[in-house]
């Protein structure tokens, strides 16, 4: 079984599918030459199992012309075993209704490699941009082909009958241009598929994962070796070619979406249970549909009431808000737990001061735990400090959130964007007061974790990194906070982000590239902390293209 990113339905589907195409061969392999019609209940179950995976394609894939691509060639597909059916059980055997049911076979097979090739164009392509116009004109040449095949009694370039058109089902014919001008016109097409999927698979995340899709060529592949082996094998007679090749296409483009090579909605669930923000959305039926791990389960009376005023779960320690979205609400939680605590050690320490001779010794602790809650509470200021303007932002940004659908959904991206940065950073300040010295190999996965987000907000990213040894803190928050100024500053406009670190023995060097940013950075601040170590910072605007250059001296502890 494929291990890939899906829902439990669409897994379900799936395999609802898959066994619909294994009962249609023991099918033909238990009924054939029996009195029963086989040949109605094997289209029933292919039709079946196109019309499941037309639903599937409906729910899942995001681009629309990528949606009806796809359900035009289930449908093509459809009407091709449509057409087999008719043809070999209802058209008298020589007549010319049956030859010409076999010339409209190559209605299907023409345009479903190109609806096929249509959708393949928009991998790795932003949601909003479209394939040009000009790759219409394919249809020009696959209407043309069809047309000669289907006129081919008029001129015969296509099947010529030595013998007479009469009886051509028992007649032997020669194949003509058209003819192989369709073969052609599919070795091409597919070739050009392969292409494209495996150019456009080169972000290594993906290259990973390509071989799901290549899993059902290779089935193909094997099918056609057996075919020419030995054509009257078991499986050619449970499983015709144009069967084989529907089932083929129709898995193959399932695994583009299935790697997510065609964005589709699977995995939503798993974004929120991901997700470090306690939150979660509930239908207007009151039914809670995602919900991060972190989150507690709040009722729907408690979730329409966070609407107005905060509500306090699990005995005051968590804090609902919620806001009203298209469709349903949105809920966010914040743990209040720590505070509380603190709170309840106070009332404590107030009851202990009672008496005298207690006074003392509780004035000795809350002295201890003031010292500590100070030197904590610095910590926490100078973390909060540092990751104001994001925090300030975060916050406008949940305040604010649109009703509707799309615009709430892509200011959640964002907001994660800056959640990231935020954990991150802090992470790292923490990191860098327990010990001055930070391994290189933190701020690889926090420029990591950024360029995750930034991807999720539907940028193509890429990141190289070189890193060894250890380094001042102060050296990897400046450049992080570089990396974060910069994306900010880029989005949204910018479709493209490239980020190289290289961290030797004696520098740290990183480069960013942004592909037609909203604005170019310009930030003192950083400046400032550059020059206080001793680096340099160099920002370029090339046509459309912003090249961030920094580099630090250093003075670490080596491995």
């Amino acid at each position: 079984m494929l291990n890939y990113a899906g829902s439990k339905e669409t897994k379900i589907l799936n395999t609802v599918c898959i066994m619909l195409v294994l009962f249609s061969g023991v099918a033909r392999l238990l009924l054939y030459g029996t009195e029963i019609t086989h040949n109605i209940i094997i289209y029933a179950f292919y039709s079946t199992a196109a019309f499941i995976w037309i639903s599937q394609i409906r729910r899942r894939v995001l681009q629309p012309e990528v949606r009806r691509n796809l359900i035009a060639a289930a449908y093509l597909m459809v009407f091709w075993m449509g057409l087999r059916t008719v043809k070999y059980m209802f058209l008298l055997r020589g007549h010319f209704t049956e030859r010409y049911a076999w010339y409209l076979y190559y209605i299907p097979q023409t345009f479903c490699v190109l609806l096929m090739f249509f959708s393949v164009l928009y991998i790795g392509r932003p949601y909003d941009r479209p394939i040009s116009r000009l790759w219409k004109l394919l249809y020009i040449p696959a209407i043309i082909i069809t047309a000669g095949i289907l006129t081919n009694d008029m001129h015969q370039l296509a099947f010529r009958f030595p013998e007479g058109m009469i009886n051509s089902s028992d007649t032997p014919y020669i194949h003509g241009p058209f003819y192989f001008a369709a073969l052609l016109w599919i070795f091409v097409l597919f070739t050009a598929i392969l292409a494209i999927v495996l150019i456009r698979c080169a972000v290594p995340g993906r290259r990973r994962k390509v071989w799901i899709s290549l899993v059902p060529l290779g089935v193909g592949i094997c099918y056609l070796v057996m075919f020419f082996v030995d054509p009257d094998n078991i499986l050619q007679f449970m499983f015709r070619v144009p069967e084989m090749v529907c089932v083929i296409f129709a898995a193959f483009m399932e695994g583009l979406i299935a790697t997510h090579l065609l964005p589709s909605n699977d995995g939503y669930g798993d974004f929120w249970n991901a997700s470090s923000i306690g939150a979660g959305i509930m239908d207007k039926d009151g039914v809670i549909r995602y919900r991060s791990e972190q989150n507690v389960s709040p009722s729907p009376e408690q979730i329409l009431e966070a609407q107005e005023h905060e509500v306090l779960l699990k005995d005051g320690n968590v804090s609902l808000r919620s806001h009203a979205v298209q469709g349903g609400y949105g809920y966010w939680t914040r743990d209040i737990s720590e505070i509380n605590h603190l709170n309840r050690e106070l009332e404590e320490l107030g009851d202990v001061l009672a008496e005298e001779n207690a006074m003392l010794d509780a004035e000795n602790k809350l002295a201890e735990s003031r010292f500590r809650i100070e030197q904590q509470n610095k910590l926490y200021d100078s973390i909060t400090e540092s990751v104001r303007l994001q925090i300030d932002r975060l916050s406008s940004l949940l305040d604010g959130l649109s009703s509707e659908e799309e615009q709430f959904e892509q200011t959640m991206k964002f907001a994660c964007i800056l959640n990231a940065y935020i954990k991150r950073h802090s992470n790292l300040l923490l990191l860098c007061h327990q010990g001055r010295e930070i391994h290189g190999e933190e701020l690889h996965l926090a420029i990591a974790e950024s360029l995750e987000y930034v991807r999720l907000y539907g940028i193509k990213t890429y990141g190289s990194y070189r890193v060894k040894g250890t380094l001042p803190g102060e050296s990897i928050l400046t450049a992080y906070e570089l990396v974060e100024a910069v994306l900010e500053a880029g989005i949204p406009g910018t479709d493209a982000v490239l980020v190289n670190l290289n961290i030797s023995e004696d520098v740290l060097a990183l480069r960013m590239e942004l592909n037609n940013p909203r604005k170019v950075l310009s930030n003192r601040s950083i400046q400032d902390k550059i020059e206080k170590l001793h680096g340099t910072l160099e920002i370029e605007m090339d046509q459309q293209t912003e090249y961030v250059s920094l580099v630090l001296p250093l003075g670490g502890e080596w491995l």
